[in-house]
């Protein structure tokens, strides 16, 4: 049985499971609620498959492989953006290392000590994952990061994608919610597979932003060779500086 067959089985109180460092959207007592159950999806706007509005904040993320740039989404994830920009712009960022790449289909930056364990917020206090219906794992999207724990910091992550087998869609297709009835719609779905989508993080992290160009940047990063207990790099990639700016159309 593949791991959306599992939890699909046990996806009715929806919590985050953890199985061998990956995320799906199952449910596992004790562990973070997962906020699909709950959506309202007949309000849902894929708001990352459109352009951005004018003059939007977008991060410029210029890294030694190359630059990527996000639109940001405060109105969303006020929080999480907040702290983001103001990591910043405070320079916080710069010379920081990508430290993980996992499975070929994350990335991930932002660490505040030598170990990676801790990231870095305003206050010092952790920020509370802020979810929505119109935000989701897609590719090349950005999402905050702290363990498993449903808070996030200063690390992030940026995804690439994990394929979807036949029997996955299938089964994306046929979730049901607490009242038997389907669950996400197939505008969703559909989405996933032709964007492609890191589909295990649904509901598990916040999604506060979105690349808009530098996807090769994020394929390439995530196709280097790996080694050590964090999947560290082998030749080394670190983040040069990360600019707040305004997004206008070309």
């Amino acid at each position: 049985m593949n791991i959306l067959k599992k939890l699909a089985a046990a996806a009715l109180t929806g919590a985050v499971l953890i199985s061998s460092g990956c995320l799906g959207f199952g449910s596992t007592e004790g562990l973070t609620p997962n906020p699909i159950y709950s959506y309202d999806y007949s309000t849902m706007k894929l708001v990352q498959l459109e352009e951005p509005a004018e003059g939007s904040p977008v991060a410029v993320i210029e890294t030694t492989a190359g630059t990527i740039k996000a639109v940001l989404y405060p109105q969303y994830a006020p929080n999480t953006v907040s702290n983001f920009v103001n990591r910043a712009k405070e320079g916080f960022y710069n010379g920081k290392d990508i430290y993980c790449v996992i499975d070929k289909s994350i990335f991930m930056a932002g660490a505040a000590d030598e170990n990676r364990n801790t990231g870095l917020t305003e206050d010092g206090e952790l920020i509370a994952n802020e979810y929505s219906v119109d935000l989701w794992p897609f590719k090349g999207a950005l999402c905050s990061y702290n363990g498993h724990s449903g808070y996030g910091d200063s690390r992030f992550m940026v995804l690439n994608e994990r394929e979807l087998s036949e029997e996955d869609i299938s089964t994306l297709r046929e979730l049901k919610n607490k009242n038997e009835e389907k669950l996400l719609p197939d505008t969703l779905v559909d989405a996933f597979v032709e964007y492609g989508v890191v589909i295990d993080f649904t509901g598990a992290y916040t999604v506060f932003a979105q690349t808009f160009e530098g996807m090769d940047i994020i394929e390439k990063i995530c196709s280097v060779p790996v080694s050590g207990e964090l999947s560290m790099p082998v030749d080394p990639i670190y983040i040069n500086s990360i600019t707040i700016t305004e997004y206008h159309k070309a």
